[in-house]
């Protein structure tokens, strides 16, 4: 996957630290992001929710390295973002959020057509709970705390946007990216 590739790019050399709450990329965000140096790597397990905070506390024990949060649109709805973003900016404590947003919460519609393959969805296409299309672009929930704040939906703008997203946290700004993806 472009995001995940583009991200190796850009975080190597730099001993960065991914933590991950993509859940349906996962495979890919480990399969790019990966590394054998300790404490390095963080996979959010035990419920949705918990990426952001998680990613503050990786990067309250570790100040000096970049800590990059790669987290699904279903689970970043997941967290209290507004609580986090304030903790974020009041600590100083500054971390890049890459939300792979594919527009639904797909770990749940992949639940509901696996448990329930003849249930009232299937014969409506009414898959409830899952169409996230209507939400609010995900990266304007960081504006009103003074953040770097970009949504990305071409290709040829991933990796410049990340450049910025990476300078942003480096002088001290977190920055989140909302990264449209076609699956």
């Amino acid at each position: 996957m472009l995001v995940a590739a583009t991200l190796r790019t850009l975080l190597a050399g730099r001993d960065a630290i991914v933590v991950d709450e993509t859940i349906t990329h996962s495979r890919t965000v480990k399969r790019h992001l990966l590394t054998d140096r300790p404490d390095s790597n963080f996979y959010v397990q035990g419920g949705l929710g918990q990426g952001i905070a998680v990613a503050l506390g990786v990067k309250l024990a570790a100040a000096d390295r970049p800590v990059v949060l790669t987290i699904g649109d279903g689970a970043f709805t997941y967290n209290p973002v507004i609580q986090s973003y304030d903790a974020a900016r009041g600590y100083d404590v500054p971390v890049l959020i890459v939300v792979f947003n594919n527009r639904v919460y797909q770990s749940m519609n992949l639940n509901h057509r696996r448990f329930y393959p003849e249930g009232a969805a299937a014969g409506t296409g009414e898959w409830l709970g899952t169409d996230l299309h209507r939400l609010p672009r995900l990266a304007a929930f960081a504006e009103p705390f003074g953040m770097h704040t970009e949504t990305v939906d071409t290709p040829d703008s991933l990796g410049p946007a990340l450049e910025r997203a990476l300078k942003a946290v480096t002088d001290g700004t977190t920055a989140v990216v909302d990264v449209l993806v076609t699956r």
